[in-house]
């Protein structure tokens, strides 16, 4: 990979529970984001309660690591005082930024806590500078950007704002866009945005036109991110802080990825063989080269390849498998096995031996000659890498003189405080020693103590004394790194919000043949025309309708530039589905794709709205998903000169539920998965 000289990046890492923090921090983590049991958007991962979440911050502020709590889901309204009281009391125990999607419930922390430091979750797909340029308005300092975001748009923002710009560099990549996959939502009532997804995009499908069927597999299973040796250009374009994707990963995930953009950044090589042990289903650079190739067609670890089976000895329980391999294998060791073009099985290699060059194995599992190896998991250096642990430095200055109490300066981080102990009488017999005394501050999992000893006169204290005056030192300099960030704030009393308006009594209609059945229609268009535009408006106007035109759920410069270009000449109402629509030019909106979930958010807007999920309004169904990368390439090998794109394709899950593909076209294609 080219090699950039100490690229000034931060790295955010995952802390899905104790251990994961402990090795993001061991293996260099700026950063760290959790979430606490209630109110995250991985709610399936037994992490951290408000009970231990002190003791996590604590332990990474020994360290300098700063604390970021995942608060990114949306909230009803009786759920609203409650997110509040959460931040509140997560604030006041030093966590240094909260991860927002709901904007009523960040709205209300800027107004009435404007000390928290809030970012803008991916969940809120913010792809384009007109959308940070609406975010900023509620004080969000940094905004996670959608991994669709392109590298121009990075560059644009950049120049344009004084936003900390947060990038997803590694981990799993959502298939569909940041914030608008509703297919677990409107299936199952299992909504991502609330935390609940089923992960139905890592299932199989169909790909069928005209009854055919063209492809089947896992066509909506994403790759995941890799940007290790395109860093440099992220930084260029000015993003602030990369960040891991994985909270519901093992610790030996975290600490490897961590370690290894650690190296990235500090101009050394990178383990890619590491990495993809890990955790991979394939990598890719997302949408960092075009909207192309994404799609793995696998839906979970593929390890890395090691090696063909060369011999197998059936037996009636269990077969012997010989192996050649150039990696250096140890017992424990976890494998799956591909064969004819699949994952064939899984199994761990409790008895692996080594004889001649040459690895044996027994396993009850089909196994055939020629079948490929894959290293999943790797005892070894699963060990290796968990055994890592590292301590804070401090410095101490140590002094124990007769008939004065035992002192310790501590210095931390430039600051020095006095600690004392018991006073002390001279020895009768066996002194306390610099050897003693050395040994037994080296028992600590936090310090790793620089000691220079002052005065060390002929003094007796016991062993007892001895720890006691140890555990109050390293007590002073764990509160010296962590007391600072704590505070003391005092929840406000929380007014109800105002009622919303409803937009009702609508039909979304996508061409102009079909029959106009509602008071107010909204047209949802395949290509944004001027012309097809007024011939729409003067349908509705003919029958007495409000004509309404739906902006596109994704849209950058060029698009924006169209937009507004039909708005110019049509002065038609718009419906807003991504925060961008806050820019157009001088129009009525609508709130359509926003996310709108309780009245505290609908309050922050002002507008008439719907809303994709919930109760809480008139709802319309948005697209199952938003699709940026090209099906017609991933699929049929197509390109954008012969586009066999038309109406009739679809997606069938193994259930038999269909979900037709669309598409929009403004300057380039976006899609969408729709009933």
């Amino acid at each position: 990979m080219p090699f950039c000289y100490n690229i000034s990046m931060k790295i955010l890492a995952p802390a899905g529970n104790f251990d994961c923090l402990k090795a993001a921090i061991f293996n260099g983590a700026d950063e760290v984001y959790l979430g606490i049991n209630q109110f995250n958007a991985r709610n399936n991962v037994d992490g951290f309660t408000l009970d231990n979440l002190g003791e996590a911050v604590d332990f990474a502020h020994v360290f300098g690591v700063r604390v970021h709590l995942a608060i990114n889901i949306l909230f009803s309204n009786d759920e609203i005082p409650l997110a509040v009281e959460t931040a509140v009391k997560a604030f006041n125990l030093g966590v240094d930024a909260f991860i927002i999607q709901d904007l009523g419930l960040a709205s209300i922390l800027h107004r009435d806590y404007p000390n928290m430091e809030l970012h803008a979750s991916t969940q809120m797909g913010i792809h384009n500078l007109e959308g940070v340029k609406f975010i900023e308005k509620f004080g969000f300092k940094r905004v996670v950007l959608a991994r669709e975001t392109p590298l121009e748009e990075i560059r644009r923002i950049n120049k344009n704002s004084d936003i900390e710009i947060e990038y997803f560099a590694h981990g799993a990549l959502c298939v569909s866009f940041s914030g608008n996959c509703y297919l677990s939502s409107y299936t199952f009532d299992a909504s991502g945005n609330r935390g609940k997804c089923k992960q139905l995009c890592r299932l199989p499908y169909r790909l069928e036109k005209d009854g055919k069927t063209l492809k089947s597999g896992y066509l909506l299973s994403a790759k995941d991110f890799n940007m290790t040796d395109k860093l440099a250009v992220l930084k260029d374009a000015g993003v602030d802080v990369i960040k891991i994707e994985g909270r519901a990963r093992r610790p030996f995930y975290v600490a490897t990825a961590t370690a290894q953009y650690k190296r990235a950044l500090n101009n050394k090589a990178v383990d890619e063989n590491l990495l993809k042990l890990a955790f991979n289903r394939e990598f890719t650079r997302g949408y960092f080269d075009g909207n192309g190739s994404i799609i793995s067609f696998n839906q979970n670890h593929q390890g890395v390849f090691i090696g063909k089976v060369k011999r197998v000895k059936k037996g009636k329980t269990f077969s012997e498998v010989f192996f050649d391999s150039k990696f250096s294998l140890s017992p424990k060791s976890s494998f799956k096995v591909f064969g004819e073009g699949r994952e064939k099985s899984v199994f761990t290699a409790y008895d692996l031996t080594k004889v001649n060059g040459e690895y044996r194995v027994t396993t009850t599992q089909n196994v055939d000659v020629g079948d490929g190896l894959n290293l999943i998991v790797d005892a070894r250096k699963e060990t290796e890498v968990l055994l890592n642990v590292v301590r804070r430095r401090i410095e101490l200055n140590l002094n124990f003189e007769i008939d004065k109490n035992a002192c310790a300066f501590v210095e931390v981080d430039g600051k020095t405080e006095k600690v004392f102990g018991e006073i002390l009488s001279a020895a009768q017999k066996q002194p306390l020693s610099e050897l003693e005394i050395k040994e037994n501050f080296k028992k600590s999992d936090l310090f790793d103590a620089n000691i220079k000893i002052g005065k060390l006169e002929r003094v007796f204290l016991s062993k007892k004394q001895l720890n006691e005056f140890r555990r109050k030192v390293f007590e002073t300099a764990r509160n010296m790194l962590t007391q600072p960030y704590h505070h003391n704030v005092v929840v406000k009393k929380l007014s109800k919000a105002k009622s919303a308006p409803f937009f009702r009594d609508f039909q979304v209609v996508d061409n102009l043949n079909e029959q106009f059945n509602a008071k107010n229609i909204i047209y949802s268009p395949e290509t944004y025309v001027v012309d097809d535009v007024v011939r729409f408006m003067n349908k509705c106007s003919s029958q007495k309708k409000n004509a309404y035109l739906d902006t596109p759920i994704f849209a950058l410069e060029k698009d924006i530039e169209l937009l507004n270009n039909v708005i110019d000449k049509t002065r038609i109402g718009c419906v807003a589905n991504n925060y961008y629509a806050f820019s157009l030019n001088n129009v009525k909106l609508i709130g359509g794709g926003l996310n709108v979930y309780n009245e505290y958010t609908a309050e922050v807007h002002g507008l008439a709205f719907v809303s994709a999920e919930g109760d809480f309004a008139e709802r319309v169904n948005q697209p199952y998903m938003t699709l940026r990368h090209c099906p017609m390439k991933n699929h049929l090998k197509a390109n954008c000169f012969k586009c066999p794109y038309m109406d009739g394709y679809r997606y069938v899950m193994e259930s038999g539920k269909v979900l037709k593909l669309k598409r929009k076209k403004l300057h380039d294609c976006t899609f969408y998965l729709t009933d």
